[in-house]
């Protein structure tokens, strides 16, 4: 039952990631708001309360709370989206906060994905969106 329900919860994640996705650009405040839902269906239990951890407490945090790997890249993804959204609205002071716990989730995902010996084809693209990002910051 247990494992029903965490399945359930990542498809939900991966729907909701679908509709920030055709939102973000004729609707990116709707979007945003979305994000903001998603994340109280998390560990962080709300956006806010995930804007407040540190990179550094990010990973304790992370472990503490066993927030699982797939949670982890949906959210990933979603952040991508906000960053996105950010840099499109010119709003460049929380996106250097956002791009910091990208790119320590992109080599937390990485790392851990090595240890469980598990191929991911999306890091390589992601390394690559972040790059962009932070070369928009620049």
């Amino acid at each position: 039952m247990q494992k029903d329900y965490i399945l359930e919860m990542i498809e939900e994640l991966g729907r909701a990631l679908r509709a920030v996705i055709s939102m973000k650009k004729t609707e990116p405040f709707k979007a945003l708001e979305s994000i903001r839902t998603v994340f109280t269906a998390t560990k962080f239990k709300s956006k806010e309360q995930f804007d407040q951890l540190t990179v550094n407490d990010l990973e304790a945090y992370i472990k503490e709370k066993e927030i699982g790997l797939q949670t982890l890249d949906t959210v990933t993804d979603l952040l991508f989206e906000e960053a996105d959204m950010l840099m499109d609205a010119g709003n460049y002071e929380p996106l250097g906060r956002l791009t910091a716990k990208l790119d320590f989730l992109l080599a937390y995902l990485s790392k851990r994905e090595n240890e469980l010996k598990i191929v991911s084809l999306k890091r390589g693209g992601q390394r690559n969106r972040l790059q962009f990002l932070l070369e928009g910051l620049r």
